[in-house]
């Protein structure tokens, strides 16, 4: 059969480049970003990665001292448990970008050359130039979606984190261009072992203050690298599943005989069968991070509901900061799981395409194949924490339910 394979237009792979800009920036700067996209010699990359996460791991072992010395201070205990909990499921993200480099780099190629978009092929009796014209649109709406959303996502995470070093930097320098007597402020709740009497003292002080602040970059560097990675990859595979849907209604086209109908039939299944594989290799790589940041949304929203609510009558800029964590916080959790839903709302739409495809029309053995494909498309599709959960809007309200409940529970506790 005379057939044609779908190709991009010329700019698409510069599309996929600016969407993905801060995720490509940022995690080569962490040093996750698989090395053969990176200029940097590899050993010169791979010290980069260990000597991040050094300093990384290192901030959060002085902050789980400070815990275990504090635990009778409700107060300072709730302030640095969400940066605590923070930088530790960050830290697991890095290391789990890192540890699948090689999955990582197939699924962005995948991605930069549209890969299995071009493995149709599309009989050229049909109108070619429409179907073409549709695909180009869908990917270029994917990828305008993904750079705003890591604009936004990029914004607010890095005012959080700078932010953490930002208030203590500058309320430092005021007391001491004031002359006033005070304990210079570090970045994070953390305790020094060895150090503590002296840690305050110049260029200690401004040795140590330097190292906080960049696991507070750190920070924002992994949690946009790993949380845009995901939003990426999740909006392609929903993408190839409205693809789907769309291509299924050309597989009854009334001006193709009954053997290019299962022809091109043949290949929607293919694409399907490509599609799942593709979805089961993205929550091979994220499903156990999804699990803990399931955990660690629970807690952060939760405990930084309750730091706010202690301070709210001071009004001092701790405050303010807490309740900007907690806005990123929701919209970290509402971003995983809103565009978990929109690729399961794809697959629940599936079979309902299958069906109608005006198959009654077409041959019996064509029928055969379709009622097998129906039966083969009501398979669930979703993006999973683990065996936990499905990401979805369900989960995102439950937590947030789970939330509240301990947030109740925590004032009762502090009330007594």
């Amino acid at each position: 059969m005379d057939t044609e394979h779908y190709k991009p237009e010329d700019d698409y792979g510069e599309l996929v480049q600016r969407s993905t800009y801060w995720v490509r920036a940022l995690a080569t700067t962490m040093g996750i970003w698989p090395g053969q996209y990176v200029s940097m010699r590899s050993h010169w990359y791979r010290r980069l990665y260990y000597f991040m996460l050094l300093m990384h791991w290192l901030n959060t072992f002085l902050q789980t001292e400070f815990f275990f010395r504090n635990l009778g201070n409700l107060g300072l205990v709730v302030q640095g448990l969400c940066s605590f909990v923070s930088i530790t499921t960050t830290g697991i993200k890095v290391m789990r970008i890192h540890a699948y480099e090689a999955e990582i780099v197939q699924l962005w190629q995948t991605l930069q050359d549209a890969t299995f978009i071009k493995k149709i092929r599309f009989l050229r009796k049909t109108d070619r130039g429409t179907i073409f014209q549709r695909i180009h649109k869908l990917l270029a709406r994917q990828c305008k979606e993904v750079q705003l959303n890591l604009r936004f996502y990029t914004l607010v995470v890095g005012l959080v984190a700078s932010n953490y070093s930002i208030i203590p930097a500058c309320s430092n320098l005021y007391n001491q261009f004031q002359g006033n007597a005070f304990n210079r402020s570090f970045v994070y709740n953390t305790y020094y072992p060895f150090l503590e009497p002296i840690k305050r003292r110049s260029p200690l002080f401004e040795l140590l203050f330097c190292s906080e602040s960049l696991s507070g970059y750190t920070t924002w560097a992994g949690v946009v690298a790993f949380d845009g990675l995901y939003v990426a990859m999740v909006l392609y595979a929903a993408s190839l599943m409205r693809l789907l849907r769309d291509l299924l209604h050309e597989t009854a086209n009334p001006g193709l005989t009954d053997a290019e109908r299962a022809f091109f039939q043949r290949e929607c299944i293919l694409h399907h069968i490509r599609t799942i594989q593709l979805i089961e290799k993205i929550n091979e790589i994220f499903s156990p991070v999804l699990l803990v940041q399931l955990f660690t949304s629970t807690s952060i929203i939760c405990v930084i509901a309750f730091a706010a609510s202690m301070h709210a009558d001071e009004g001092d800029s701790q405050t303010m900061l807490m309740v900007l964590y907690l806005i990123a916080a929701i919209y970290q959790l509402f971003q995983f799981c809103w565009y978990g839903q929109r690729l399961q709302n794809e697959g629940t739409e599936l079979p309902r395409s299958v069906y109608d495809a005006q198959w009654e029309l077409c041959a019996q053995r064509f029928k055969s194949t379709q009622h097998v494909l129906l039966l083969y498309s009501q398979r669930q599709i979703e993006m999973r924490a683990w065996s936990f959960s499905a990401m979805s809007l369900e989960t995102f309200s439950t937590i947030i339910r789970s939330a509240a409940s301990y947030f109740t529970v925590l004032q009762t506790l502090a009330e007594e």
